[in-house]
């Protein structure tokens, strides 16, 4: 989403923007048909996403002054950096949250370490900037040795209005997103347990998919605690997603980490107030009073949801317009993309040290 609504900005400001990608699952469709998509032949293998061709296919498309990579470990970005190279043309890498030290160790730790100190490092070190969208972000990547200059520029969201409303007055915490063991969701259920004698006329919804064996474990965790005011959706997406969004009180993303959490952008376009852990960057929740950024663990979250219960409807519109106009100031479709210009512009033009969202050690 954060991908295709940049490069659909950039396009809205004369910027020739193309995507060069594998071919979707077969359930799979793209996000949008508003940015010219080119599709190289599948990879051999889907671990590293390795296909001896792709460094033809990216080289055909004919010449760019700049070339983004999105995301690391796997071979299309060492492919992209490789023909970036090779044409002598700058190239931006953006790690998408996988240089945090927790999604190194949470699955083929050795292997990341080894692409690190034989050839990655060496890749964004070489990279005209390090684009992340949040200051945390930033410091992992110099933490671990990071050395070129780095970008600030957080995802963008699409500024529309919503028609669908909440159709109640029942306080509903909902969680939107992935179900994994690191976004715990865990987290919410015990909080509506250890709240239990105060939100028994209030409900938790929890919209999504993914880890099967995860959640498995939610739901007998439910079970075990015997609540009956905790609902789950499955995934959703469409006018069901809308609906069921709209009828949420007060968004949560417990996550141990998030580079930067579009869950969260998708609650304030809606006016729907956020609690956020400080595993990820929403400071902006305190400093713009639409929502709460509390500590990674159990008691600070169940402490939000408890106050979040007890915050009026109207002081939950407000909180809820606040966000609305922090997403507008800041996270609009044509804020970000006019960021990004300025980002390749002053690549091109060899200036980026005069930006005010990118940071050289």
């Amino acid at each position: 989403m954060s991908t295709y609504y940049t490069l659909y900005g950039l396009q809205q400001l004369g910027v020739d923007a193309e995507i060069i990608m594998y071919p979707l699952s077969p359930t799979g469709k793209l996000r949008g048909e508003k940015v010219p998509v080119h599709f190289a032949k599948a990879p051999w293998e889907h671990k590293l996403a390795y296909s001896p061709v792709l460094k033809k296919e990216i080289s055909a498309l004919g010449e760019y002054d700049v070339y983004h990579a999105q995301g690391i470990w796997q071979y299309p970005t060492y492919a992209l950096v490789d023909v970036a190279c090779k044409k002598g043309k700058p190239y931006i890498i953006t790690p998408r949250g996988m240089l945090y030290p927790q999604d190194i160790r949470k699955s083929n730790k050795f292997f990341k370490e080894l692409s690190l100190k034989y050839r990655l490092l060496d890749d964004l070190n070489r990279a005209a900037c390090v684009q992340v969208t949040c200051k945390d972000e930033m410091e992992h990547c110099r933490n671990l040795g990071v050395t070129s200059p780095i970008a600030i520029i957080p995802n963008p969201i699409e500024i529309k209005d919503y028609t669908e409303k909440k159709k109640d007055n029942i306080f509903r915490l909902g969680y939107l997103g992935r179900l994994s063991p690191r976004k715990n969701v865990e987290s919410l259920i015990y909080a509506f347990y250890e709240l239990k004698d105060l939100s028994k006329d209030a409900e938790l919804l929890i919209i999504g998919g993914g880890d099967d064996k995860y959640e498995e474990f939610l739901k007998s965790e439910v079970k075990r605690l015997n609540l009956n005011n905790v609902r789950f959706t499955g995934f959703l997406s469409g006018k069901e997603k809308d609906e069921a969004i709209a009828s949420i009180s007060v968004l949560a993303m417990p996550s141990e980490f998030e580079n930067l959490g579009n869950v969260i952008l998708e609650g304030l376009i809606r006016r729907i107030p956020c609690i956020a852990t400080k595993g990820s960057p929403w400071e902006e929740l305190e400093l713009h009073r639409c929502g709460w950024w509390v500590d990674f663990n159990q008691k600070a979250i169940t402490n939000a949801v408890k106050q979040a219960m007890f915050t009026s409807v109207d002081d939950l519109s407000k909180m809820g317009q606040r966000g609305r106009e922090l997403m507008e100031n800041n996270y609009s479709i044509e804020a970000i993309a006019k960021k990004m210009k300025s980002l390749y512009l002053s690549i091109l033009e060899n200036q980026i040290v005069d930006l005010d969202f990118c940071f050289k050690i």
